[in-house]
C-alpha cells in the first residue's frame, strides 16, 4: 500500500473514532491527498430539511473526488462509512468502518475495513485493518 493511501486510512480511522465517541454514529465522509501528499478532510454540507441517504452522500463525495482527481487537483482519496459485515457463516455481523479508496495511479484497490466497538465512556476500539473486494459494498 502506498503512503498516500495509508495516510488517508490513518486520518479516516482517527476521525471515525472521534465521531463514534462523540455521537455513537458515523456518517459518510471523505479524505483526500493534495498533490504534495497532505491529507485533507472532506464532508458534504447537509440541508437538515432534506437529508440525503447515506448512499447519496457516498455517491456525491465519490463523484466530486473523481472529478478533482481527473482535473489533477488531488492524487488520492477515500470515502468512509459504517457498515455491518458477516465474517463467518452462522456468526453475528460485526460493525466496521469501511474506507473505499482510489489513487491516481489507477491501481485497483480493495475496500479497507476495521472492526470497531464502543465501550465504557464512549471509548472506541478498532481492530486490525483487513481488505475486501469493494464490489461487496456496491
Amino acid at each position: 500500500m502506498n503512503s498516500e493511501i495509508q495516510s488517508i486510512i490513518d486520518h479516516s480511522l482517527e476521525y471515525s473514532g472521534e465521531l463514534l465517541s462523540q455521537t455513537g454514529e458515523l456518517y459518510p465522509f471523505g479524505a483526500f491527498t493534495d498533490n504534495s501528499g497532505q491529507v485533507h478532510p472532506l464532508e458534504m454540507e447537509i440541508d437538515k430539511k432534506n437529508i440525503p441517504t447515506n448512499g447519496k452522500i457516498i455517491e456525491t463525495l465519490w463523484n466530486f473526488c473523481m472529478e478533482e482527481m481527473e482535473d489533477e487537483k488531488i492524487s488520492a482519496f477515500g470515502i468512509s462509512f459504517e457498515s455491518a459485515m458477516q465474517i463467518e457463516e452462522g456468526k453475528d455481523p460485526i460493525d466496521v468502518v469501511v474506507i473505499i479508496a482510489n489513487h491516481k495511479n489507477g491501481e485497483e484497490l480493495p475496500a479497507y475495513c476495521s472492526q470497531f466497538k464502543i465501550s465504557g465512556e464512549n471509548q472506541v476500539d478498532f481492530g486490525e485493518i483487513f481488505a475486501v473486494d469493494k464490489k461487496f459494498f456496491n
